[in-house]
């Protein structure tokens, strides 16, 4: 999906290149070819990273995979880090712009932010990677994430498979809606607004049948542990009991758990969320936490490096679906992700490598 303006600003900024090498290529005929193909090996392309944070466990393993990528394939990345600044964050993409970065890779703070800066990128000709997060803008030229929507189904519907259990043998009469308590992420990422509705995707008929109540629902700005902690703290504390927690991370579903903890209500009440962190992992065989959804990073990372550097050099965008950003439906590449528990943590986890069954298991039978 390559504009043809963007394509010959591409061509205009690699001009310069072109022109410095035909002209060594002339000067230096005599002398062979060999500081002529050294000139074009130095010339290497620049990816521009712009990452909102790496606080949470993910964006540290996804910026190592980033990164290792990006070499293996004899290019470079400048990547800088904002600290969940919107401020910064908007200063590093200008800089990695002024530095003339072939492709900007972006985990945005804020998925309204960023407009005028993204606005100079593609005045630059160059080509944008909305990175995990979308950002709302008309010009960037992919989306590369999980289904998120399909996510937040994925766990919803755990949560009510397992509850479902729970009525085998009472009367149907008899039967009281669970009580469910919603913690969303941050409402400035787009993320959470469709892992949201992919939630009451599956939740709706159910709550539509009286089988569960949503009690409450939250949305953590930053996506801050505190909102969660804060959240269940006020139910547990006025004596209102729940039955299931749908926590929008493993960060939140942590908060959470420490306040369920707390009351001794830890593995009574479900809770899921995703990420599949190693906290959470444990959690699950320890039987606090009922499920996570495994989102295969090193796919999204390694592919989004690639696909960069094939961008950088004019190859067609891949992509296998698209998405309406506020402006227009742009190339989405959109990767599967799976919910686990404690069936198939094994076969999932630990398979994958995601995670080794020794630090899994840690705290049950000495990890064995």
């Amino acid at each position: 999906m390559y504009r043809n303006n963007k394509s010959n600003l591409k061509l205009m900024r690699l001009l310069p290149r072109i022109g410095v090498i035909c002209c060594i290529a002339l000067l230096l005929t005599a002398a062979g070819c060999s500081r002529v193909e050294k000139a074009e090996k130095d010339d290497k392309i620049l990816i521009g990273l712009s990452l909102d944070s790496i606080v949470v466990e993910r964006w540290q393993r996804e910026l190592e995979i980033l990164v290792a990528t990006v070499n293996e394939l004899d290019a470079e990345i400048d990547v800088q880090i904002a600290n969940e600044s919107i401020d910064k964050q908007t200063e590093q993409i200008q800089y990695l712009i002024d530095k003339n970065v072939d492709v900007l890779i972006v985990v945005p703070n804020d998925a309204n932010a960023f407009y005028d800066v993204l606005s100079e990128a593609e005045r630059s000709g160059i080509d944008v990677i909305a990175y995990d997060r979308l950002i709302m803008h008309p010009d960037v030229d992919l989306y590369v994430s999980f289904d998120n929507v399909e996510i937040g189904r994925g766990i919803s519907q755990r949560l009510i498979d397992e509850l479902k259990k729970k009525t085998v043998n009472i009367p149907e009469e008899e039967i009281k809606p669970f009580k469910l308590l919603i913690i969303n992420g941050d409402p400035k990422d787009n993320n959470s607004k469709l892992l949201n509705e992919g939630i009451y995707a599956s939740l709706q008929e159910y709550i539509d049948a009286g089988f569960v109540t949503v009690v409450d629902e939250a949305w953590a700005n930053e996506w801050r542990e505190k909102i969660a902690k804060d959240l269940v703290e006020k139910y547990l504390s006025s004596g209102e009991e729940i039955d299931g927690i749908i926590a929008a991370n493993d960060v939140l579903a942590t908060g959470a758990i420490e306040i369920l903890s707390k009351w001794r209500k830890a593995g009574e009440v479900l809770v899921v969320s995703q990420d599949a962190e190693l906290s959470a992992c444990q959690r699950i065989v320890e039987k606090t936490q009922l499920a996570t959804a495994y989102k295969p990073i090193y796919d999204l990372a390694s592919t989004t490096a690639k696909i960069a550097v094939s961008m950088a050099k004019g190859e067609k965008i891949i992509a296998n679906d698209s998405i309406y950003n506020g402006y227009d439906n742009i190339p989405y590449l959109k990767l599967d992700a799976y919910v686990v528990d404690l069936d198939n943590m094994d076969n999932v986890i630990v398979k994958s490598g995601f995670h080794r069954k020794e630090d899994i298991y840690r705290n049950i039978n000495n990890g064995k």
